[in-house]
């Protein structure tokens, strides 16, 4: 069973088409229906950005809660221990301290790597191949093993966007059939990721 962030995606996927309403498929013949199209682009990948960060801080904060009450270590929780110990690496480089610390107290170091990795998501800004790595790395989900194809298209449709937000016209003209293609698969391979995160903490 997906998650109830996938869930939510796919209901705000569906939503955003909305705007591309009387669009036609294969083409754009007004400057209307160009600005249609580019909104479009934009909702849906706001509506990706947001399932992504949701999706890992949650993962996140189970896999903390879980060792607390259970001492179970999930894979969730090695890749948020192991993402804050290369954070604390790359801050202060290696001292007697940053070797003890995990093992004292593993709950704690974890807690604080939570912390780190809650300003890592609040700071990111698309879903490019970097984005990805960044947000899912870290709950123990590699993007480019998991579905390196959902990977690509995902890096792909972020680069859209991008080149839309940073230039008002643009060369490449959209259509509602391409977007929305894209936005099927993209559809079907966030549901691969979903599942993973979620077996990441079983």
């Amino acid at each position: 069973m997906p998650s109830a962030f996938y869930d939510k995606l796919i209901q705000d996927l569906q939503i955003s088409r909305k705007i591309a309403y009387k669009v036609p498929k294969n083409s754009c013949n007004t400057v209307v229906q160009e600005l249609k199209i580019k909104a479009y682009i934009f909702l849906s990948h706001a509506a990706i950005e947001e399932y992504l960060e949701k999706i890992v801080l949650d993962v996140a904060e189970k896999a903390i809660k879980e060792f607390i009450s259970t001492e179970k270590i999930t894979r969730a929780l090695v890749g948020l221990i192991s993402s804050g110990l290369i954070g604390r690496i790359d801050e202060d480089g290696i001292s007697k301290k940053i070797k003890r610390e995990p093992f004292e107290d593993i709950g704690l170091f974890a807690t604080t790597a939570f912390g780190r990795f809650k300003s890592v998501v609040s700071n990111n800004h698309g879903i490019r191949v970097t984005d990805q790595e960044r947000l899912l790395l870290p709950i123990g989900v590699d993007p480019s093993l998991e579905d390196p194809v959902t990977m690509a298209i995902i890096d792909s449709f972020g680069l859209k966007r991008g080149n839309i937000a940073h230039e008002f016209k643009i060369t490449k003209k959209h259509t509602l059939s391409e977007i929305s293609g894209d936005l099927k698969t993209i559809e079907c391979g966030l549901l691969n990721f979903d599942l993973a995160c979620l077996r990441t903490l079983s």
